[in-house]
């Protein structure tokens, strides 16, 4: 944050106007430092501010940021130590006591802590100085790779669940070659999202690898699956065939 410090006699103005004066260039200098956090669902997380000068701090308290208006959680000064509000009670605490840096965390992370929280320095002679971290959570994704192989078709499925969506794409060599996505989303904060690939000859792809690559958080993961011709796919097909075969034949010398 730039000031500007505008050149101008203050002999003569009362020490009231001079702090009035002098107040937009201490708060200027007085810049809090945060950084946003990622975290995994389900498990502990930490956020944390940091006056970058010295300040006389009187009291820290740190508000989740709503839309009608922020919401008080805890607070900490030397006079009464920390104070949690009742509704974070053994969800979160300040780990590190201090009044010029402070970290409160989250015993366990739920998806109702996903948001943005201000960190409030109440200092004497600058006010109220704030600083504001955001929280967002994550789930590794979850991931099956899978086919049913018969005569005249190929199926592949790639399904995977995670936080945020994973996006799915393939790496498959041929031609005629057809891909549907499905997307579900889950009470549990989740996505599923599911790609079938569906080949029409799929004598080209025995033996072949078949790749469906996972796009997670900037992280693409491969996840491999060699079409086998002696799957239970494959054989399965044939196995139903034959039985057909058997059954028509005792149908038939039963009629006669």
């Amino acid at each position: 944050m730039q000031c500007l410090v505008f050149r101008r006699l203050v002999c003569h103005l009362s020490t009231f106007q001079l702090i009035w004066f002098l107040a937009p260039l201490i708060l200027c200098r007085a810049q809090v430092v945060t950084q946003d956090v990622r975290g995994l669902l389900n498990t502990p997380a930490s956020l944390r501010c940091s006056l970058k000068n010295p300040q006389e701090v009187l009291i820290v308290t740190w508000q989740k940021i709503k839309a009608v208006s922020p919401e008080n959680m805890i607070t900490y000064s030397e006079n009464h130590g920390v104070v949690v509000q009742p509704a974070y009670k053994d969800k979160i605490n300040i780990t590190q006591l201090g009044l010029m840096n402070s970290t409160i965390t989250f015993w366990n992370t739920t998806l109702e802590d996903e948001a943005c929280y201000k960190c409030l320095f109440n200092t004497f002679g600058s006010g109220k100085i704030s600083g504001i971290a955001c929280l967002t959570l994550f789930v590794q994704p979850t991931v099956f790779l899978h086919y049913k192989l018969s005569e005249d078709h190929l199926n592949i499925t790639c399904s995977a669940n995670a936080r945020p969506a994973p996006m799915i794409s393939w790496k498959v060599f041929g031609s005629g070659i057809e891909n549907s996505t499905e997307i579900v989303s889950h009470p549990n904060g989740t996505t599923s999202v599911t790609s079938i690939l569906q080949i029409k000859d799929p004598k080209t792809q025995v033996g072949k690898d078949v790749i469906c690559q996972v796009l997670h958080l900037g992280t693409v993961t491969d996840y491999r699956e060699t079409v086998n011709k002696g799957k239970r796919g494959f054989l399965w097909s044939h196995l139903w065939t034959h039985t057909c075969k058997v059954v028509n034949a005792l149908q038939s010398l039963l009629a006669s």
